[in-house]
Parts: C-alpha cells; sequence; structure tokens
C-alpha cells in the first residue's frame, strides 16, 4: 500500500503536489507509461495527497511528440464528476485559476479515479 502524504485542505494539497509535479524534472513521459504501470503517477506516493477520505493525483505527461498535459485526478467515495470539478478548482486557485470557457478532458478510469486533462503547454516543445 501507498505511504501518501496527508494534507489538511484541498488548497494545502495544491500547494504541496503542484509544485512537485510542475517542475520539468518531475514530468512524466508516456511511453515509459505504458511500458511500465509502475511508473504511473496514481501509482507513486510521490505524485498524490490525501484530504482525508480524497486522493489527489497531479502529474505533467509528455508524449512522443512532445504534447504536454497536466493531468488531475480524484477519487474518494461516492465521488462524482461535478464534485471532482469544484475539486479541481478549489486544487488550482492559487497556480492557474480556472476561466470560462477553458477545455478539460474528462475520464473516469477503472479504478473510479475522475481525470481532468488539459494541454499545459501552447505548443509542441522543441528537442
Amino acid at each position: 500500500m501507498l505511504a501518501i502524504h496527508e494534507n489538511l485542505t484541498v488548497e494545502e494539497a495544491s500547494g504541496d503536489l503542484l509544485g512537485f509535479v510542475l517542475a520539468p524534472d518531475n514530468w512524466l513521459p508516456l511511453e515509459r507509461q505504458a511500458e511500465d504501470p509502475s511508473a504511473r503517477a496514481v501509482q507513486n506516493a510521490l505524485y498524490q495527497r490525501r484530504v482525508g477520505p480524497l486522493r489527489i493525483c497531479a502529474c505533467v505527461d509528455v508524449s512522443a511528440t512532445l504534447d504536454v498535459s497536466l493531468r488531475v485526478a480524484f477519487r474518494a467515495p461516492g465521488l462524482t464528476p461535478v464534485k471532482a470539478a469544484d475539486h479541481l478548482e478549489t486544487f488550482l486557485r492559487t497556480r492557474m485559476p480556472l476561466t470560462p470557457n477553458s477545455e478539460w478532458q474528462v475520464e473516469v478510469d477503472e479504478r473510479r479515479w475522475i481525470h481532468f486533462v488539459r494541454r499545459y503547454t501552447g505548443t509542441h516543445l522543441q528537442a
């Protein structure tokens, strides 16, 4: 079982976790995650925080074509996508407030994580 750091509030978890995941040294290549499931953020306690029963996972994914996406996921008993969207707004408020018409892809995986994914950089990175 993962030993996940616990915070008192979603805002505190945000300050703690976003500073880590937004550092380029901590970005995760999608190819490596596909090859090795243990490389995924939801399998790594460094990319997660807990606030009571709510688990929060965040990472920056980098594709083979150098597309960069921010992924924030939530999991809790009875959590709905609408309530998870409220948590997302709170989680991002101090670093990157949500704006009207900002586009996020929403996915619910087989383990009931509700993922929000959005392009993090405006254009492809240049190698």
